[in-house]
């Protein structure tokens, strides 16, 4: 049984129980998994971001610089020292939850004393990357709980907020759909997403602006298809603004200039939204509250003229990064949980390996492609852009976080590349742009179909198996 709904103009074909709607039942199963059995303050800097949230909640949209190497924000006074109660957890895996600890930190209330909190790598973070957590903590403090049931709402609040992006961004996605919900689903994906960091609204956002510029090939030249380009550009802004390194992606709206016939005008209008956002959130955001993060033997200015006296040492070093962490940083994107930490079964990054592999091949099943050389040239620009936002994440943490003249790079965390390996569809979607009014015979339709089927078969199986596996890691790894 089949049938369609519509938004405007555009029609979103649907079975029985569609995969948007297995995924987002699949979230709030694990996502309830996430963030009950996460002790608090144990996903990657997660202390950090709440406090930033908190922060913006309060009023402060612009973090407060003190000094070169202070930053952060005015807060209530007990939350900083409630959440470092929690530190001997991190980096621990032989600890467990102390439930005597856990039930005092329950019981610390919140305080008219303020006091000055250095949190510097989160201080110059924009509010839209917080939209979920500070929901959570305005709905806490209309509730009158205390800091740490706030930090659970906010988890919670989060959590559903990305998930109803990435369901929307499943439902417009089509052809890519099943690679969507195989990254989505990965336990680092659902982690973040049901905790108070950023990273989860990343996710859920470079999905969504992959997917609004996949609809923009499908669809004719009209008022839908010019408020999609349009939202994917302030989408990317955002989320350029969240990442300085992902700067570049703000430039993926211009692939839509190879569509034949089709104003040129919104994808450049398009592209200019998200590079205004950016530039606005960095001279008003992050220009005025970046330090020089205090970390014994770093120097980002002696960093760059190190990096500039040996640009082919840098690129020699950059290739053997590559080469010898590919695996390491796949492993950590697919879910080393807690504080890079926790582990999971080794026989479940195999099986998701596998997941990543079948369904982004299938993105290429669809249809035969009709490849000409403007593809070709534009497919290479999707490419240029991602390829230079990987580079510029490395080369951040090398200026940033990596001793002076030091032969490899510290703080490379897999998590990172998640957003860009989300937005690489929109080169495949390039490939098929010709093939839209093309007729299908029905042995076409038919072999089109059991792939489908199988994708999503396959998908259902994959979510199941990480329903258990998060449920068993995180109960082994942090409760007696």
């Amino acid at each position: 049984m089949k049938f369609t709904w519509r938004l405007g103009s555009l029609q979103i074909k649907r079975s029985l129980l569609p995969i948007h709607w297995i995924y987002g039942i699949f979230m709030l199963i694990a996502g309830l998994e996430c963030v009950v059995l996460t002790p608090p303050f144990q996903v990657a800097d997660e202390l950090n971001h709440f406090m930033r949230a908190v922060q913006i909640a309060e009023g402060g949209v612009i973090g407060t610089r003190l000094s070169a190497t202070q930053s952060g924000g005015v807060l209530p006074s007990p939350l900083f020292p409630m959440a470092q109660s929690f530190d001997y957890l991190k980096f621990n895996s032989a600890k467990k939850v102390d439930l005597g600890g856990l039930a005092q930190a329950y019981m610390t209330p919140w305080s008219g004393k303020t006091e000055f909190v250095e949190y510097p790598n989160t201080a110059f973070y924009p509010p839209s990357s917080y939209g979920g957590v500070v929901l959570g903590i305005w709905l806490g403090d209309a509730l009158g709980v205390r800091p740490l049931t706030s930090l659970y709402i906010a988890r919670g609040i989060n959590g559903l907020l990305c998930t109803a992006i990435a369901m929307f961004a499943i439902a417009l996605a089509g052809q890519m759909s099943p690679f969507f919900c195989v990254i989505l689903s990965l336990p680092m994906s659902v982690s973040l997403m049901a905790s108070a960091s950023q990273d989860g609204i990343l996710l859920s956002f470079s999905a969504l602006a992959c997917a609004l510029i996949g609809q923009c090939f499908k669809r004719p030249d009209n008022k839908t298809s010019h408020g999609f380009v349009l939202l994917a550009g302030v989408i990317l802004g955002c989320i350029a603004a969240a990442k300085v390194p992902y700067a570049p992606i703000v430039l993926l709206p211009l692939v839509l200039l190879i569509r034949r016939g089709a104003s040129i005008v919104w994808p450049l209008l398009s592209s200019f939204l998200g590079t205004g956002i950016f530039l606005i959130w960095f001279v008003i955001g992050i220009h005025p509250t970046m330090t020089t993060i205090a970390v014994r033997g770093v120097s980002v200015h002696n960093q760059m003229l190190f990096v500039l006296d040996n640009p082919l040492k840098m690129a020699n070093m950059f290739v053997h990064f590559g080469i010898e962490n590919c695996k390491p940083l796949l492993h950590e994107a697919i879910g080393v949980l807690g504080w890079l930490d926790t582990s999971l079964p080794p026989l479940f990054y195999h099986v998701a390996e596998v997941c990543l592999i079948l369904s982004f091949l299938g993105m290429f099943c669809a249809q035969k492609p009709q490849i000409q050389t403007r593809q070709i040239v534009f497919i290479s620009g999707v490419l240029a852009l991602l390829c230079g936002s990987v580079f510029g994440i490395i080369l951040a943490l090398y200026l940033s976080w990596t001793a002076v003249g030091a032969d490899h790079i510290e703080g490379v965390q897999g998590r990172y590349f998640l957003p860009l390996i989300l937005l690489l569809p929109v080169g495949i979607q390039i490939l098929y742009m010709n093939n839209k009014d093309s007729v299908k015979s029905e042995k076409t339709l038919k072999i089109q179909s059991n792939i489908d089927f199988s994708l999503q078969a396959m998908v259902f199986i994959f979510m199941i198996f990480c329903v258990f596996t998060l449920y068993g890691s995180l109960s082994v790894r942090y409760w007696p």
